[in-house]
């Protein structure tokens, strides 16, 4: 591509006052807005009207993944697939601004899937702030064109804006991003203080009714020993009912926490509401019967449900067993059960006094106690409530409570009839799990997935369309018997919990973890697993399982990040492919990609775990903020794809390379990232792969950046990786100790290496050392 026009035009318009009008105001504009779809309707009006262009377009660069999505107007974004070749990869790749004024030596290709009709010219311009590319603006034209100085300064000055724009937006959502997560903190650990304050005030309350009873009737038994007539068959029932009153206030206290903090997959089956209620009743007679509280009972017949029946049980008790208490002797408690579409429905109303209007938006809080007429005290915890609401919250469902006519509450909530995914994610899966090129995708990513984990056991399992439930689309490592009918509901087990939760998951041993809690399958050597979501267009489209680590110790959370970044990744291509059904060229590309991180993992020619966790731990001593940590593990364990194509002629020369090697060895960063562009087009990763071979002093490539110039993740790489480098043993020599090699770095310092950054590497092997 070339600036200079290689055949007759036609003549540009003159921009004069009214274009630089247009600009001054676009200019005015874009400073003072921060929302992406505003910045591009102005940008794109000024150069449309100011250049007499067709159309324009504005692509912004994810920052985290390195998507390209096209950017409309109304603010809405949609994954882009660039032309191989055509000019947003070429404008990407070298940073400058691409014109093509419609030539016949001009490529050919101008992004045919961003237009209407095919421009007959086209400007291509980064839109870069600082160091960083945020997106693209590109301008069609119905004809061939030049494009004089003036307008190349109008197009560029626009940009520039547009970019100060975009960052500026970017800037506002990772400010707005830490905001909320520092006040989702304080709310969590105000909460968290409130709760235990409360907690212990209501627990010591609770407990010191039954502690007396218990220390008074213990101590009588032991002051009457000798005493024949003393009632020891009452005193002692009366002892097991307090033990029995605390153990349920605990089991009470341990089941909330669990709920509240998610931590409870369900055990759901097929069952009748009928057959839960008959046996609930049957429980909640010896409560009902003193009372002559009756039951009107009706259930939609046939009705038939998925949910956890240990907890739809306690659920039921929770709410019947509080219509009883509050209920005047001799009244009628109502449960109704109907379904309602996708959901089905339970009210159950007492006859009692009913709640004051000002505690009912209070009344699922825990240990909240309403006020009752005449100081009417009712045995309670205050939390049955709060317990019911987590049940139903947990099972997808919600719950409320409002006054009866005339006397009375009544509470109700719906539940899902079917555990199923969302039907957007149905619909996604319905296109995505049918075609031959995803499905070989997937068995390929499992594969990659097991070698960059080192895991022996690695299953992908995807939403199925129909059913809405979890079935294995690709695996290895499993044994093969039955893999069609292995299937997972969705909030059950730990990849059903995943798949509702939408959170990786962490299990250093699934027989004591309290989320999950169950004896480990003989298939599985270790106890420990990893479990993410696969993300297509922000839904849930399946999970990815890893067990059993080949070195049979624990996955750590080093691991879990890892793993979130390939899996992101692998997101992010098929995304694309959801975007575009008629194109093969993404999944084929990302196919090629996660191919040679396979052959080059198992070839254990990529980073190693050692030095994932070092480049991890290096960057926390620098205080990086948590997504940083987490690009910065990732590029550690395959930032070094394009040296692996030296690394056997380096090993048979010992060392000498010959001047084309050593020309090859330069442009190595970029070879890397050409191997995972079809998985990472752009963004951070790219920058601290092409930057990891720059010394501090600036005699290093492919850029020859300076001191702070180079990205402190780049900086970071650079002295992790010289560290495992002199410490492994390699074929033409052996390895040095670590207290050699850091002195190496300290050696260094201030020359190849920032000196803070061997400094915090330094600390990080003391505590390593320490056992700490």
């Amino acid at each position: 591509m070339t600036l200079t026009p290689t055949r007759p035009a036609t003549g540009p318009p003159e921009l004069g006052g009214d274009g630089l009008a247009l600009l001054s105001q676009a200019l005015l504009a874009l400073r003072s807005t921060s929302d992406l779809g505003t910045a591009c309707a102005i940008a794109g009006a000024c150069v449309v009207s100011a250049l007499e262009a067709a159309e324009y377009r504005l692509l912004r660069i994810d920052s985290r993944s390195g998507a390209v999505r096209l950017l409309e107007e109304s603010g809405v974004e949609t994954p882009y697939l660039p032309e191989p070749g055509g000019p947003v990869e070429w404008v990407v790749r070298h940073e400058v601004p691409s014109y093509d004024e419609g030539g016949p030596t001009h490529a050919e290709t101008r992004e045919t899937l961003l237009w209407l009709s095919s421009p007959r010219a086209l400007a291509t311009v980064p839109l870069t702030a600082g160091n960083t590319l945020y997106g693209l603006l590109l301008v069609a034209f119905p004809e061939s064109r030049v494009f004089p100085a003036d307008q190349l300064l109008f197009v560029q000055t626009l940009g520039d804006a547009l970019a100060l724009a975009l960052e500026r937006a970017e800037l506002i959502r990772l400010l707005d991003d830490e905001r909320h997560r520092r006040s989702d903190i304080e709310r969590r650990v105000l909460a968290d203080e409130e709760a235990s304050a409360s907690l212990m005030s209501v627990v010591a309350h609770e407990i010191r009714t039954p502690l007396t009873a218990i220390k008074a009737y213990t101590e009588t038994l032991l002051e009457t020993l000798e005493n024949p007539h003393t009632p020891r068959e009452r005193f002692l029932g009366i002892i097991n009912d307090e033990c029995d009153r605390l153990t349920r206030l605990v089991t009470d206290i341990l089941d909330l926490s669990r709920l509240e903090a998610g931590q409870r997959p369900l055990r759901l089956s097929r069952l009748e509401p009928r057959v839960i209620v008959d046996d609930v009743l049957a429980g909640l007679a010896p409560l009902a019967r003193p009372r002559q509280v009756a039951f009107g009972i009706s259930i939609e017949s046939d009705l038939a449900v998925d949910a956890d029946a240990d907890l739809l049980k306690r659920l039921l008790i929770n709410l019947l067993a509080n219509a009883i208490k509050y209920s005047p002797v001799g009244a009628e408690v109502r449960l109704d059960a109907s379904a309602r579409g996708e959901e089905w429905c339970v009210t159950i109303a007492d006859e009692g006094p009913g709640i004051p209007p000002e505690d009912l938006p209070r009344v699922f809080e825990r240990f909240f106690r309403s006020r009752q007429p005449g100081d009417q005290h009712i045995e309670g915890s205050g939390l049955g409530l709060a317990i019911a609401r987590g049940i139903v919250e947990l099972h997808g469902g919600r719950i409320w409570v409002e006054a009866a006519s005339p006397c009375g509450s009544r509470f109700s909530f719906t539940m899902p009839i079917r555990q199923m995914a969302s039907s957007h994610a149905r619909r996604i899966a319905r296109q995505i799990v049918g075609r031959a090129e995803v499905r070989e995708l997937f068995e390929a990513t499992v594969e990659m997935v097991a070698a960059a984990m080192d895991a022996e056991i690695v299953s992908l399992m995807m939403v199925d369309p129909d059913a809405g439930d979890l079935f294995i689309a690709a695996s290895c490592g499993l044994e093969n018997q039955n893999l069609s009918v292995r299937r997972t509901t969705v909030r059950s087990g730990v990849a059903g919990s995943v798949a509702a939760w939408g959170r990786p998951v962490l299990v250093d041993n699934i027989e004591t973890d309290r989320r999950f809690r169950r004896l480990n399958h003989p298939q599985y050597s270790t106890k420990s697993l990893l479990c993410v979501p696969l993300r297509v267009e922000s839904e849930v489209l399946g999970v990815i399982n890893v067990n059993n680590k080949a070195s049979r110790e624990a996955f750590d959370e080093h691991d879990l990040s890892l793993l979130v970044a390939l899996v992101e990744r692998i997101g992010s291509a098929v995304e694309r492919a959801y975007a575009y059904p008629d194109s093969n060229r993404a999944i084929a590309e990302a196919l090629e990609a996660v191919r040679s991180i396979t052959r080059l993992r198992r070839e254990w020619l990529l980073g190693s775990h050692s030095q994932v966790r070092r480049a991890r731990a290096t960057a926390r001593e620098l205080e990086l903020s948590a997504a940083d940590v987490d690009v910065i593990g990732y590029v550690a364990a395959i930032h070094d794809l394009g040296m692996t194509r030296l690394q056997r002629e380096l090993f048979e020369k010992r060392g000498q390379l010959e001047q084309d090697q050593r020309d090859a060895l330069v442009q190595h960063p970029e070879v890397s990232v050409e191997i995972i562009r079809p998985l990472e087009f752009l963004g951070s990763v790219r920058d601290l792969i092409l930057s990891h071979h720059e010394r501090w002093d600036g005699t290093g490539y492919p850029r020859g950046l300076i001191g702070e110039e180079i990205p402190l993740g780049g900086r970071i790489l650079a002295v992790v990786d010289a560290y495992e480098s002199m410490t492994r043993e390699r074929p033409y020599r052996g390895a040095r100790p670590g207290a050699e090699a850091l002195a190496e770095l300290r050696h260094e310092a201030g020359t190849q290496f920032d000196p803070r950054v061997v400094e915090a590497l330094a600390r990080v092997l003391d505590r390593e050392s320490n056992g700490s």
